[in-house]
């Protein structure tokens, strides 16, 4: 058998989650930063000529050719490229796999730089340049939508930063075609362009770092949706058919595993990134903050306990035979659903029953789709037997109706102990949501969203 590499294509709510709104609300965030710490400023200062009052750099005219030439010149080659390459793809056999994603990058060529030519037309956000601090005749706005075009500061966002943004798109290609060197030379090829077409314009006066930040996030956006399609409903591979060695079939269990802890320690770094901006609406000395918390308290000590539960029954023998008693009496996935159980009471810490059950619904998506994998590799183990269990048994349940224990257990101890090790770290998220909402009363955290 030919071994195969399982790619973790994420699922419908998965991608949503993250890629849509997750990294768009970060590079967002990361804008607001920018904007009301000071470091825009500070940056633009650093162009700012005192004594002439201007931009020194706003007249250099092979800087000005260059910034103004890039508009032009990365979209439109990219939707001439990828669109003649799409058409040739109904003649040519090697380009057929590649015809849809051709055909995304010639729609992101295309509508980025329109949309983002005809969004700075609404927005107040004014240049630099023309800002008083700045030698200009204007005081900061004080919002950022204009009620007219004749308002508008048409600086945001920055055509120029999203010329070069445009290129993120080869990252959601790479993905898309499973090129792990063109996801990710494509996502470093983005970011690069896009930040040194972004930093001519600053250094121009023509931006803040804020308005590049938001282009990005623009940019980032518009591809995520319209690779959709190609990246989240894509089936997700598995183990090839034919016959199989046991340790085969074992092996590509592994790699699932492995890939299902990859993507919950990338995944919970961004949330780690998105928490301290949210609040719960809810004043942190009330009876339903503190409620919350507790019952957060509860649902991680609730997960503690079961997964050491779990664990106890395993004894050991997770792989050599189909384990049906205890709790995989009543649910075929009790460690999963336990390690749900954890996350939603982690969420809870925040004060904010939402934000427990958004977290549980995450990582629920994350378990599911591995979960379906996995259950087509332990059909292929364990034949018959596993489709009468799973008719019997829900895959999270509980089914109390299908207790079945025995009189002993054969435990390991080292299991234990390992599954106990990895749990407790759930209590840091009690010290962890104090340290956000301490930063939060302090005025060092800029809460963007309160949530019940």
């Amino acid at each position: 058998m030919k071994n195969t590499r399982i790619t973790p294509y994420p699922n419908s709510l998965l991608y949503l989650l993250t890629q849509v709104f997750g990294v768009t609300l970060l590079i967002g965030w990361l804008a607001h930063v920018a904007n009301v710490s000071g470091i825009n400023t500070s940056i633009s200062r650093y162009f700012f000529d005192t004594a002439s009052r201007s931009f020194p750099s706003r007249g250099d005219l092979v800087l000005s050719a260059f910034s103004e030439a890039s508009i032009w010149l990365l979209p439109v080659a990219l939707a001439l490229i990828s669109g003649f390459l799409a058409l040739l793809s109904h003649n040519v056999k090697t380009l057929k796999p590649l015809r849809a994603v051709l055909w995304s990058i010639f729609a992101v060529a295309c509508l980025t730089p329109v949309l983002a030519d005809g969004i700075k037309h609404y927005t107040t956000l004014p240049h630099p340049f023309e800002l008083a601090m700045f030698g200009g005749y204007e005081n900061p706005p004080t919002s950022i939508w204009a009620p007219s075009g004749h308002a508008a500061g048409n600086a945001l966002p920055s055509v120029h930063a999203v010329a070069g943004f445009i290129l993120l798109c080869l990252y959601f290609s790479g993905w898309a075609l499973d090129k792990p060197r063109l996801r990710w030379g494509g996502l470093l090829v983005g970011i690069v362009m896009g930040f040194a077409l972004g930093f001519m314009r600053i250094a121009q006066g023509a931006h803040f770092l804020s308005q590049i930040l938001w282009s990005c996030a623009m940019a980032w956006l518009l591809c995520s949706i319209v690779f959709y399609p190609l990246i989240a409903r894509r089936p997700a591979s598995t183990i090839p058919e034919g016959e199989h060695t046991l340790d085969e079939i074992w092996t590509h269990v592994t790699a699932v595993q492995v890939r299902r802890r990859a993507t919950m320690r990338r995944y919970g770094i961004l949330l780690a990134f998105l928490l301290p901006v949210t609040m719960s609406s809810w004043s942190p000395d009330s009876f339903m903050h503190d409620g919350v918390e507790w019952l957060g308290l509860l649902l991680i000590l609730t997960a503690i306990a079961g997964r050491c539960w779990c664990i106890l029954y395993l004894g050991g023998h997770k792989g050599s035979q189909l384990i049906d008693l205890g709790p995989y009496s009543i649910s075929r996935n009790p460690l999963y659903m336990f390690s749900i159980i954890a996350v939603a009471g982690i969420g809870a810490q925040s004060g904010s029953l939402l934000v427990g059950l958004a977290m549980a619904l995450f990582v629920y998506a994350v378990f599911s789709s591995v979960i379906s994998e996995e259950e087509r590799l332990l059909r292929k183990v364990f034949g018959r037997d596993f489709d009468a269990y799973c008719k019997r048994v829900p895959r999270f349940g509980p089914r109390f109706s299908q207790w079945r224990n025995e009189e002993s257990l054969t435990i390991s101890v080292s299991g234990l102990w390992n599954t106990l090790r990895d749990a407790l770290p759930y209590l840091l998220a009690i010290p962890f949501f104090e340290l956000i909402e301490w930063a939060q009363g302090m005025g060092w955290l800029p809460v963007l969203l309160r949530l019940p």
